[in-house]
């Protein structure tokens, strides 16, 4: 079996890189919930808590190997079929759908979840950008609680999918290589196939808004190398929060990753996404080229969140009449 990349991090010494520095950890000493989840509970406080990305137990390392596996198991044909097809169901929305959706409705197909048309697209971003209010530094109560309410619908909807669909691509990767069985227990592996479409929501659309500015300056679609220069640029999370804990309040460090060689991520939480992300962008910038008659969108004022800025886009219609996908 091939040796995992993230095993031995804990030996490493201590003349690392930050990404790599087995002393910055993801939460503050004794914080693994920030304040608004910790106030209030609930499903989100719940997977949170559980998600590999928020945690450094003793589990991580053997967690985080399976599910590396398992995202590397999946093929590019079906990643490319997958993407395709939703940025064609897309496709029949306007531009801020068509940014948005298609990263994570490609990865929820992927799992087997049923997004077929456009309502089934937007009903995930709704519950997407519900659990975006929840996670906000200040969400209050009712915040918490509804995005606690979209997570227990999608852990259904990904259960469902689970008994209906095992042979969908993503989901029996996870079922073969990352199986309930191998995870601290059945909850942290739902919490984590949950995490991989929220983990594609807001990255994946500052990638794909970024591509698409690229396109607009530079004509046809990103290659593969191209968007992961985009990345590296700025064009997705531009860097990280470790928290020092040798310092006795865990002190804060900010950790770049634009500009860097390693803008997925280095360590022992490099995203084991990078080859899904990539792969799905491609393959939907790839079929939106192809388009007959494209007129790439008008650029609208960011979307600025902490770590990353999201290109948004005037809300015109991507065509003029259906299209069927």
């Amino acid at each position: 079996m091939t040796a995992c990349p993230f095993q031995g991090a804990a030996a490493a010494p201590p003349a690392l890189s930050p990404l790599q520095d087995p002393d910055l950890r993801m939460r503050p000493p004794g914080e693994p919930l920030p304040a608004p989840l910790r106030a209030h509970g609930g499903a989100l406080a719940d997977v949170f808590a559980r998600w590999l990305r928020q945690r450094d137990d003793d589990a991580h390392a053997a967690e985080k190997c399976f599910l590396t596996r398992a995202l590397q198991a999946l093929s590019d044909d079906d990643i490319r079929s997958h993407a395709r097809r939703q940025a064609a169901i897309a496709w029949a929305g306007d531009w801020p759908h068509w940014s948005w959706a298609v990263p994570a409705a490609t990865v929820a197909s992927l799992l087997g979840l049923p997004i077929d048309d456009l309502a089934a697209q937007q009903r995930l971003h709704a519950a997407l950008r519900t659990m975006a209010g929840g996670l906000s530094a200040a969400a209050d109560g009712d915040a918490v609680r509804a995005a606690g309410t979209a997570v227990e619908h999608l852990l259904q909807a990904l259960d469902e999918a689970e008994r209906r669909s095992p042979d969908a691509p993503l989901q029996w990767t996870l079922l073969r290589h990352a199986p309930p069985a191998r995870w601290s227990d059945r909850a942290t592996f739902a919490a984590n196939r949950l995490a991989l479409i929220w983990q594609s929501h807001e990255a994946g659309a500052s990638l794909l808004g970024h591509a698409l500015l690229a396109m607009k300056t530079g004509g046809g679609a990103p290659t593969r190398e191209a968007l992961w220069h985009i990345a590296r640029d700025g064009g997705a999370v531009r860097d990280t929060r470790r928290f020092d804990r040798r310092e006795p309040v865990g002190a804060p460090v900010v950790v770049p990753l634009a500009g860097t060689d390693h803008p997925f991520g280095d360590g022992a939480h490099r995203c084991p996404g990078q080859g899904l992300t990539l792969a799905t962008l491609h393959a939907a910038l790839g079929w939106l080229a192809q388009q007959p008659g494209l007129r790439l969108p008008d650029v609208d004022t960011p979307l600025s969140l902490p770590n990353m800025d999201i290109p948004r886009f005037h809300p015109a219609r991507v065509i003029d009449q259906e299209t069927q996908p």
